[in-house]
């Protein structure tokens, strides 16, 4: 009877830490911002430019609420930007990154800043980086978001590989939309 009852108490125990973290998670996606638009209605998309400690860089866009993945080294970031004043430029960031639990990767939430046109250095996280915003103003049609192209990657002359709706990096581009307005890669050093 003893065993019985242990093994009840740790199956409730169990299913209480499972629904305590479906509500954490539930609660997480109900701060964001309704997003009520129709199936006409263009999406916003948020042009960020990434800079690391290196001195290497990304300028990377993204869908808003969307994601915008960085990693190097095993370390993986997910930066989501959501617009909080189109005409200031300010963005929301929240950033989220990869852990191991019992050998499964989860994303864990590390970090929600306020960012503009100026330099803002991301201090929590496993990679270090400064964000600055480049421009809030372009959209895509809605139909985009259907595309199954609507992310790419590229590496930066570090090894960072940071991916968006359209990368450029000091070593590489990627597109998934015509207007990525990229400079041409540095040439390489001798």
């Amino acid at each position: 009877m003893s065993r019985i009852h242990r093994i009840v108490k740790g199956t409730i125990a169990t299913l209480l830490a499972a629904f305590a973290f479906i509500m954490i998670v539930w609660a997480h996606e109900r701060s964001a911002p309704a997003q009520t638009r129709s199936g006409n209605d263009p999406v916003r998309v948020v042009k960020l430019r990434l800079t690391f400690e290196s001195g290497h860089w990304a300028n990377v866009t993204a869908v808003e609420g969307g994601a915008i993945t960085v990693e190097r080294e095993g370390k993986k970031l997910a930066i989501t930007p959501y617009i909080r004043d189109q005409s200031s430029g300010k963005v929301e960031l929240r950033v989220l990154q990869a852990v191991q639990h019992n050998g499964a990767e989860t994303m864990e939430a590390v970090d929600t800043l306020l960012v503009d046109n100026s330099l803002t250095k991301l201090t929590r996280g496993s990679l270090s980086l400064s964000v600055q915003v480049v421009d809030v103003n372009k959209k895509l049609p809605a139909d985009f978001l259907a595309t199954p192209a609507a992310t790419c990657c590229a590496r930066t002359c570090d090894g960072t590989l940071v991916c968006g709706v359209c990368v450029c990096t000091d070593c590489g581009v990627c597109a998934t939309v015509h207007w990525c307005d990229c400079p041409p890669p540095a040439p390489p050093e001798d």
